[in-house]
C-alpha cells in the first residue's frame, strides 16, 4: 500500500494518509530504519501474546485428559504469532513526537511504515521538511 504524507501549511497539518495532525503539537520528527532485532522482538512479544491468550481457553489437563493438547495447543499459536509479525513487518518507519492534548503528554508514535525504498526516500524528505517547519 503506497503511503500519502503532504503537509498542508494554510491549515498548519501534517496529513498521513486519512490520518491528520497539528503541526504545533508535533515536538520532533524522525525516520528508522528498522533491524533484525526490532523484527525479533515483534515477533517473540506477538508469539506470547497469543500463546497467552490461547492458554486462558484451553482445558486443564484433567478436563483435556491429554498433557500434549495442552502444551501442543500454546506452542502452535507462539508459532502463528511469529509468523504474522514477521509478515507484517515493515522495514522503515516515519515517527513524529506528538504532545497529546491529555494526560498522556509527549509520546514517540509511528505514522507511517513501509518495506519499499521508494518510500523510504519520501519518509526522509517529508521528515527534513516537517524538521524544518517545526523548528521556525
Amino acid at each position: 500500500m503506497a503511503c500519502a504524507i503532504s503537509i498542508r501549511q494554510p491549515d498548519n497539518r501534517l496529513q498521513i494518509n486519512n490520518d491528520s495532525y497539528d503541526l504545533n503539537k508535533i515536538k520532533g520528527v524522525e525516520v528508522r530504519v528498522l533491524s533484525w532485532k526490532d523484527h525479533l522482538r515483534k515477533m517473540v512479544l506477538l508469539g506470547l501474546v497469543t500463546s497467552s491468550v490461547l492458554f486462558y481457553f484451553i482445558p486443564t489437563e484433567e478436563q483435556a485428559k491429554s498433557a500434549l493438547l495442552v502444551l501442543f495447543l500454546p506452542m502452535v499459536a507462539f508459532l502463528a504469532g511469529a509468523l504474522i509479525a514477521l509478515l507484517s513487518s515493515a522495514k522503515y518507519e516515519f515517527r513524529i513526537e506528538f504532545a497529546h492534548a491529555d494526560e498522556t503528554g509527549v509520546q514517540w508514535i509511528t505514522v507511517a511504515k513501509s518495506r519499499h525504498a521508494a518510500d523510504h526516500e519520501l519518509f526522509k524528505a517529508q521528515a527534513r521538511e516537517l524538521k524544518r517547519l517545526i523548528n521556525t
